[in-house]
């Protein structure tokens, strides 16, 4: 049998290589065949050709991981428990399908890039010239006296908040989860929302739906920011530690 010479370095990382494995092998994500994944991975590393240590040191601890996993699988069910104990694969699905997600809003980013790329635009116009020669206004001035980091505190709250918990691993071994959003689309919904509310303004919480996950939560912010840096909408807050609110951008302050 002819060698098949592998090159790590063309894999992302390990989640990569174990990903295109259960592509290449049509396999149930919620349903993998621990032992013959772990087969393939090895041979994988094993036919590899860069082997020095700081390549392979990610590689082999997911190998060590993929053994564990087999192994727990291996020993029998202890007579005296009723109910069956947790899936040894739960961990490693949970992380394949949050990778799975980032793989496919990264796919996404790609082919708006590359349609980008395709694009050509004409000269500006006179009037546009004339706003570019405007002095940039300084950050500062959108965030209203609040700093980065409040805003960061104020998401990382939102991020601590109780997901629902529908989509348990063993609970429902169906088709992978396909919430896909990309900034753009998040900027149009928060651009959306301000025109609905009283006044333009809205509550900083009030832009991430309630039972958004942490994908959409976190696309949601980066949408935010970016508004922000376009000078769309800006932040303030009436007073110390109150709720930050969203307007739209308004030379004169918020709207």
């Amino acid at each position: 049998m002819d060698t098949i010479n592998i090159r790590l370095d063309a894999f992302e990382g390990p989640l990569d290589l174990l990903y295109h494995l259960i592509e290449k092998n049509e396999i149930d994500i919620y349903d993998i065949p621990i032992a013959s994944l772990t087969e393939q991975y090895l041979a994988y590393l094993d036919a590899a050709e860069d082997r020095d240590m700081d390549g392979m040191s990610e590689f082999l601890l997911m190998a060590a991981t993929l053994l564990e996993i087999k192994s727990k699988m291996l020993l029998p069910a202890p007579k005296n428990e009723e109910e069956e104990g947790p899936d040894p694969r739960e961990e490693l699905v949970q992380r394949l399908l949050e990778y799975k997600k980032i793989k496919d809003v990264t796919d996404t980013f790609k082919e708006r890039e590359e349609e980008a790329a395709l694009v050509f635009y004409k000269e500006a116009d006179a009037s546009v010239a004339k706003l570019k020669e405007k002095p940039p206004q300084e950050l500062e001035d959108l965030l209203q006296g609040i700093t980065m980091d409040d805003l960061y505190q104020a998401f990382q709250q939102v991020m601590a908040r109780k997901e629902t918990k529908t989509d348990k691993v063993r609970s429902s071994f169906r088709s992978v989860p396909k919430d896909l959003f990309t900034v753009g689309e998040k900027m149009e919904y928060i651009r959306d929302l301000l025109i609905l509310r009283p006044y333009g303004k809205t509550a900083f919480h009030t832009i991430f739906r309630e039972n958004a996950g942490k994908m959409e939560k976190v696309v949601t912010f980066l949408a935010l920011l970016e508004l922000i840096k376009q000078k769309e909408v800006q932040i303030s807050q009436e007073k110390n530690f109150g709720e930050i609110l969203i307007s739209r951008y308004s030379e004169g302050g918020a709207e």
